[in-house]
């Protein structure tokens, strides 16, 4: 379930749950008791659809958005799922300690001169703050890049979803803060490079 607090979940955003659970499965941690983090969780898409396929593991979702996390509350309830999640109110980051396993996040990777642009169902229905990455759409990288190692356990992973063009940007990103890919970025049905996955240097 959506409503106009949270972003509809895309076919690209399959993408990106596919290349966490393909980082997992490397680990041979697919029946271990993992901890995830999904950094603007929105309606819980990603963090819900990951414990579904993770059946020992428990996660954490987080959005500034109370609407939201009322959603994705909802949805966990609904998939009998409430159990293993728990979703919280927060600033990207912020709420978290260490210790995890796989953080995952969509966040907003739209250039702000861009929204404008965007197809009216997107720019004018879609929470402007699950769009809006800043004047380059990598602000959001960043903030993540920069707090990584704090948040994720020795052996993790961070995987994000991004933006077409935008591999290159946001791997070199991730490089300067000690980190680098666990394999080649995922492409989208499309062909575009959808999913990229990163663990300690």
């Amino acid at each position: 379930r959506v409503t106009d607090a949270t972003l509809a979940p895309r076919p690209e955003t399959e993408t990106l749950v596919e290349a966490a659970l393909a980082a997992v499965a490397a680990r041979g941690a697919r029946e271990r008791p993992l901890r995830l983090a999904d950094l603007g969780t929105g309606s819980g898409a990603i963090l819900l659809a990951l414990l579904r396929a993770l059946p020992q593991a428990r996660g954490i979702g987080i959005d500034i958005s109370a609407a939201a996390i009322a959603v994705a509350r909802d949805n966990a309830a609904r998939l009998a799922l409430a159990a293993r999640a728990v979703f919280a109110v927060g600033d990207f980051t912020a709420p978290l300690a260490g210790g995890y396993d796989l953080v995952v996040s969509n966040p907003p990777y739209v250039e702000t001169r861009r929204i404008p642009a965007l197809p009216p169902e997107v720019r004018e229905h879609e929470p402007r703050h699950a769009l809006d990455g800043g004047p380059d759409g990598l602000a959001f990288y960043r903030r993540l890049a920069a707090d990584a190692a704090r948040i994720v356990a020795p052996d993790g992973h961070v995987a994000v979803e991004i933006g077409a063009g935008q591999v290159e940007a946001v791997t070199a990103i991730f490089a300067a803060w000690g980190w680098e890919p666990a394999g080649p970025a995922k492409a989208d049905l499309a062909g575009i490079p959808r999913a990229l996955v990163v663990r300690r240097r």
